[in-house]
């Protein structure tokens, strides 16, 4: 098997895990709302301020948020090989999309988990919002220290797609500068 083969089988695996997992969740979604559907989900659990329904989508919600989580290195993988540039610029936006994965796993948690969670606490609510804000503030200080991070070399990609070659690496073609002798004795 040559390097390429396993290359490109780790290609096609990454993708194939990835896709698997993102499927997995979609249909998660789609068996939740059917669950919603049935007669009798949004009665109240006995002795409990929480329904049937709020019971399953925090079932369905971490089972979900933990296929984000598993997703969010292989989709950062699958970044990382699609993506064509120069390497600083594609490690931060490999790194950006697996932050904004674990940010949307905190930000599914949060609305998944509301149903069954806030009616336990009542008054102090406030810190269910809390707890979130706290796990989420990372995800998005990583992401936006990566963005500025990807500012220069995204900047200089585009100038040098935009207006091609680049400005520090040019020399001048007069007569005594090394491109033109090097072109004088290529031409021999």
């Amino acid at each position: 098997m040559t390097s390429t083969t396993i290359s490109d089988s780790l290609d096609r695996e990454t993708v194939r895990s990835a896709s698997k997992v993102l499927l997995a969740g979609v249909s998660l979604v789609f068996v939740l709302y059917l669950v919603t559907l049935v007669p009798g989900i949004d009665r109240l659990v006995p002795q409990t301020p929480v329904t049937f329904a709020a019971l399953a989508s925090a079932v369905v919600t971490v089972v979900l948020v933990t296929l984000l989580l598993s997703a969010a290195p292989k989709l950062a993988s699958l970044a990382r090989m699609g993506l064509d540039g120069p390497r600083v610029l594609v490690e931060n936006v490999a790194s950006v999309v697996y932050w904004l994965v674990v940010l949307a796993a905190v930000l599914v948690a949060h609305s998944g988990l509301a149903g069954l969670v806030t009616p336990v606490l009542d008054e102090a609510v406030w810190l269910y919002d809390v707890a979130f804000l706290l796990a989420a503030l990372p995800a998005v200080a990583v992401v936006a220290a990566r963005l500025y991070s990807t500012l220069d070399p995204g900047a200089e990609l585009v100038a040098e797609r935009v207006a091609g070659g680049s400005g520090a690496d040019e020399q001048p073609t007069g007569e005594g500068s090394a491109s033109s002798r090097t072109a004088d004795s290529s031409d021999r």
